[in-house]
């Protein structure tokens, strides 16, 4: 419905030959005389060539951008004083409206509302009444169509460079308050002393970043720490003397038998006394000022913890912060893609010791040891902090560079014993688990009433497209009464006979109807698959299977969701986010197909919470041991995720991955014309869903407390919105 609102116009003014002028709307030129902005542009008539110049009301520019023309839409940075726009080299046929950007417009959100009531083309049902009835119904599709065109700018936001500089701003009012804000500190015998290991060349240029590092520990809330810096044995006696002044006091110089960064922190790990916590600092960035504290009141308030990492932030080559870097709570999948525990993880010394950090892994070599070290430890014994500790210089989410990713995909093929992939920028990993030789059967569970079209689509689609060969289809009808169907239904069982049609004359349930199908299946897995699914890529179902079948001492998963577009290519699901709107919610939705998401968590395997039932495959066992779909509490709404949490509860994982990809043909509209009957049996199954799974006040811990529980792309708080003690991935 975001197509039917059409932008407002902006007013041309003089068309010469520097180009068209365009006068911004009044709110933004006052707006913007305090504070920069964003405005989404939709250009009318020739590109080729046009360069889009922001001006202030003098004539000078402020900013100017090459215009693209591939992009229907494109935002704009608005600099401060900005007023006016200059389409410089375009002809006078060129026209510009503009779409109000919420947070960059006054009262933004009203006004897309009002522009797409007034102006939008929006199709009244046929049967709609006229008079206030009338008026009241067209504001509803209004406002259902503001609300996903709100969702499309915000992701145009978030997609670029324009609205990533933007949102820098709501971090630093965020690191204002809530960073470098823990107070206390713990006595000394609560908790371990913290060691740090840094590795150091022992050339002068390491001496201003080991100076600054030293400022930071100088400063620290609670003193109860050391810091070993491992030196090349080759040059320890020319600059044990600096080395030394830089932190006299606190800190030992440890001989390395070779240069290298891994062979260093192997020789200060080495060097450490067992007993103790210990962690890597990088001097490219430095530890917050209450850092030591906050990790040993961590591991003071939980004496089993193994190992805890803390969230971090961003600088800019000048030191100013860019953003904070919120992590989730222990993610299994996301580890084997790369090490986003990040720059504090921090270690049981004795532990780390006794596994030893082996040089040969170069820069991977921490990661190989990470990968070792949690090799048998779950629960309790491995919390999230949900703090900055760190802050330091930005380097976007994955590996460092081609070479340290193929160094860790070393690593995690001598951990996992697979082969394993990197992504074709090198900052990801996939380990390539295989499908068993002995081919689970999957039972694939359809429910569907009529729309032959459609169910057509899917039915021929599933047979002709997927690689992966052992499955049955239970279709189940749900009282279809046309003969279109039945006749798909014969086509079907002809093209693959190992399918089975189950009658269900009852209203509509949809637990009830997908239990039916599961009753009747013969596998070992089940897929329950929504009816307007097209399957467009073959590897889909054996990439779902190969995780699900997974047994390697280190995953039980229970769930395996797949990655689903829109028929426009944007994105409808790469996971559920529990919490999200007092709810649960996709995250990115919209988004286009290839966004990376929140810390590239999009281009990877990851467990979540939940993921859709849409296309959703589960073990057999493990549909026993939880139950089926609640059939009772949750008939039209709520189910697919209920019956996650409840595998998640019952220690079983649930795994999103985007290497299975299909195309859903639901509506890409956020709002739907429900009535007023419907809109209250929703409103009952998520306040029964709220007083089951606290949805309201629940912070996923596959999400952030840090981040906005109003937000389908992961944008930072204004406060933390849950609590930020040192966390598990349970539920």
């Amino acid at each position: 419905m975001a197509d039917e609102i059409p932008p407002l116009p902006l007013r041309r003014g003089r068309a010469g030959p520097e180009g068209v002028v365009f006068s911004l709307p009044l709110p933004l030129r006052l707006r913007g005389l305090t504070r920069d902005g964003l405005i989404a542009l939709r250009f009318a008539g020739p590109c080729a060539g046009v360069t889009v110049r922001v001006e202030d009301a003098r004539g000078h520019a402020l900013f100017a951008a090459p215009l693209a023309t591939d992009e229907p839409l494109i935002l704009l940075a608005l600099p401060r004083g900005a007023a006016r726009i200059v389409a410089a080299g375009a002809g006078a046929d060129l026209h510009a409206g503009f779409l109000p950007v919420p947070d960059s417009f006054p009262l933004g959100r009203l006004a897309l509302k009002l522009n797409a009531f007034l102006r939008g083309r929006i199709e009244m049902p046929p049967d709609a009444k006229g008079g206030i009835a009338g008026l009241a119904l067209r504001w509803k599709i209004a406002t259902d169509a503001a609300r996903e065109l709100r969702a499309r700018l915000s992701t145009l936001i978030v997609c670029s460079a324009f609205g990533r500089h933007a949102l820098q701003a709501d971090y630093r009012r965020f690191r204002a308050k809530w960073v470098e804000d823990f107070a206390a500190a713990v006595p000394p015998d609560a908790a371990p002393l913290l060691t740090f290991i840094t590795a150091s060349d022992g050339t002068e240029a390491d001496f201003a970043a080991l100076n600054a590092c030293a400022t930071a520990l100088k400063a620290q809330t609670d003193p109860r720490f050391d810091w070993l810096i491992a030196v090349p044995e080759a040059h320890l006696a020319a600059s044990a003397g600096a080395l030394e002044s830089v932190a006299s006091g606190f800190a030992r110089l440890v001989p390395a038998p070779r240069s290298g960064a891994a062979e260093g922190l192997a020789a200060a790990l080495a060097s450490a006394t067992p007993d103790r916590l210990i962690t890597v600092l990088d001097p490219s960035g430095q530890p917050t000022r209450d850092a030591v504290a906050m990790i040993r009141a961590a591991f003071a308030a939980h004496p089993d913890c193994q190992l805890l990492y803390t969230d971090e932030e961003r600088r800019d080559a000048a030191g100013a912060p860019l953003e904070g870097v919120f992590k989730p709570a222990f993610n299994r999948h996301l580890l084997e893609a790369w090490p986003y525990t990040g720059a504090f993880t921090v270690f049981r010394a004795d532990r780390a010791q006794a596994l030893g950090l082996d040089p040969a892994y170069g820069d991977a070599a921490t990661y190989d040891l990470l990968l070792r070290y949690v090799d048998g430890l779950d629960g309790p014994a491995i919390r999230h902090l949900p703090r900055i500790a760190y802050s330091g210089t930005g380097r976007e989410a994955g590996f460092a560079d081609p070479a340290a990713a193929a160094a860790g995909a070393r690593a995690l093929t001598a951990r996992l014993g697979t082969a394993v992939e990197m992504s074709a920028d090198g900052r990801f990993l996939r380990p390539l688990f295989p499908v068993p030789a002995a081919a689970p059967k999957v039972s694939i569970v359809i429910p569907t009433r009529d729309r032959a079209g459609v169910l057509g689509m899917t039915l021929r689609t599933l047979i002709a497209n997927t690689a992966y060969r052992n499955f049955e289809i239970i279709v189940v009808d749900n009282g279809s009464v046309e003969p279109d169907t039945f006749a798909l239904f014969e086509e079907t069982k002809a093209a693959w006979p190992a399918t089975t049609i189950v009658r269900d004359d009852g209203d509509f349930n949809f637990p009830r109807i997908c239990n039916a199908g599961v009753a009747a299946m013969t596998g070992e897995l089940i897929l329950l698959l929504n009816n307007d699914i097209e399957v467009i890529d073959g590897g889909w179902l054996d990439e779902m299977v190969a995780l699900i079948c997974r047994r390697d001492g280190a995953a039980d998963t229970g769930v395996v969701g797949a990655k689903l577009l829109f028929p426009d290519r944007t994105i409808q699901h790469a996971g559920v986010i529990a919490g999200l709107f007092r709810y649960a919610a996709h995250w990115f939705a919209h988004c286009p197909h290839w966004a990376q998401g929140y810390e590239g968590r999009l281009l990877t395997r990851q467990n979540l919470s939940a993921v859709t039932g849409a296309c959703l495959l589960i073990r057999k066992d493990v549909w026993a041991a939880i139950g089926p779909l609640d059939a009772v509490r949750f008939a039209e709404d709520c189910n697919d995720i209920d019956l996650c949490l409840r595998a998640r509860r019952g220690g079983y994982g649930v795994v999103q991955t985007p290497f299975a990809l299909l195309i859903h043909h639901e509506s890409a509209s956020r709002g739907r014309r429900r009535t007023a009957e419907h809109r209250a049996r929703l409103k009952a199954q998520r306040a029964r869903f709220d007083a089951l799974w606290h949805a309201s006040t629940l912070v996923d811990p596959h999400y952030n407390p840090n981040l906005k529980r109003d937000s389908l792309l992961a944008a930072c708080a204004s406060a933390p919105e849950g609590p930020r003690d040192a966390r598990t991935d349970a539920i």
